[in-house]
């Protein structure tokens, strides 16, 4: 049966696309000290035929920026004409940390992927955090949440804790749909945009792209092609499938956590990203500037190295992250 074409336009912001077009606009979030309002961009690609709404954002962390150019080339590549149901693309969300050269929002030293779903009476962080549930989360059927990590790290593509079994299993296929191996986070973290719309019953992954403050290529051409994968996935677009070739160290799902530095010093590692672990065995070494040895970071369970996540210099304080290692429990899908 042939689906009816769309009627009517939609707008996010200021992008109002009619059925078969491509807008792009502005979405206000906040007023400056001047007065003057601040906005972030948004494009929309609105199809012909019905179908779901898709929201791909980043850039909630002001150094991952591989978003941008990441929806730039969506905006180019996806034919409205050919797509069922609407993209929603805002590649840059918070521009006072992504000005700052920050992962944080310099007025307020928060984490905004930590305040979610936000609150009027809140700090910046928050209050924008509110605008942008209100005007685009709670208004998308699907979110990509994009995010990087600095090398050494692989491409991976993480599914939140929260939400119910079947919003889980939907998000775990879509993961698998992108086309980067696929973890399941066990971080206890709160706030989190994407746990927000998972607990709202909306599918939702994360892909972790590799390079902060840099557009790299391998990241840019295999988002493009995983979002555009995870629109197949949801028959939005109708051609074929694009494999994705990157670094593959294990095909089942996983379940992931991050090793911390309880002392800390000047981070030495001692395996390589998608090499295998054993419970106990050392990971990295924290020494002083002289080389004295001040802690030993061991694996916690038998594993895979994913990533080295370390936020500046290859050094690390008490609370820092060190590593992350994908393992398995026995209960992933």
């Amino acid at each position: 049966m042939i689906s009816a074409p769309v009627q009517s336009s939609i707008s996010f912001g200021t992008a109002k696309a009619a059925p078969g077009q491509v807008a792009i606009g502005e979405l206000p979030i906040a007023v400056a000290m001047d007065g003057r309002e601040v906005t972030i961009p948004i494009a929309v690609v609105h199809g012909l035929r019905p179908g779901p709404t898709v929201l791909v954002e980043g850039g909630l962390h002001g150094i991952e920026i591989a978003t941008v150019e990441i929806c730039r080339r969506l905006k180019d590549e996806v034919d409205p004409a050919q797509l069922a149901g609407t993209l929603v693309l805002a590649p840059q969300v918070n521009p006072w940390a992504f000005l700052a050269s920050s992962r944080f929002t310099p007025q307020d030293a928060q984490d905004m992927n930590r305040v979610f779903p936000g609150s009027a009476g809140g700090t910046l962080s928050h209050q924008v955090a509110r605008v942008i549930t209100r005007e685009l989360l709670d208004r998308a059927d699907v979110v990509i949440d994009c995010h990087s990590c600095n090398p050494p790290s692989l491409y991976f593509t993480i599914v939140g804790e929260e939400g119910n079994a079947e919003t889980r299993q939907r998000s775990v296929d879509l993961a698998k749909a992108f086309g980067y191996p696929v973890v399941l986070a066990n971080t206890a973290y709160s706030g989190t945009l994407s746990g927000y719309c998972l607990q709202q019953g909306k599918p939702t992954i994360t892909p972790e792209f590799v390079f902060s403050r840099r557009f790299d290529p391998v990241s840019i051409a295999t988002g493009v092609a995983g979002v555009r994968n995870v629109l197949r996935h949801l028959d939005m677009l109708s051609d074929q499938h694009e494999p994705i070739e990157v670094p593959r160290p294990f095909t089942e799902v996983r379940t992931y956590r991050s090793i911390g530095a309880t002392r800390g010093g000047y981070c030495f590692f001692g395996l390589e990203c998608g090499q295998s672990v054993k419970q106990g065995e050392t990971v990295a070494t924290l020494r002083d500037c002289w080389g004295t040895e001040l802690e030993r970071i061991v694996a916690p369970h038998d594993g895979i190295i994913i990533a080295f996540p370390l936020q500046g210099n290859q050094a690390a304080g008490t609370g820092d992250k060190i590593a992350y290692i994908a393992y398995r429990t026995g209960n992933e899908p």
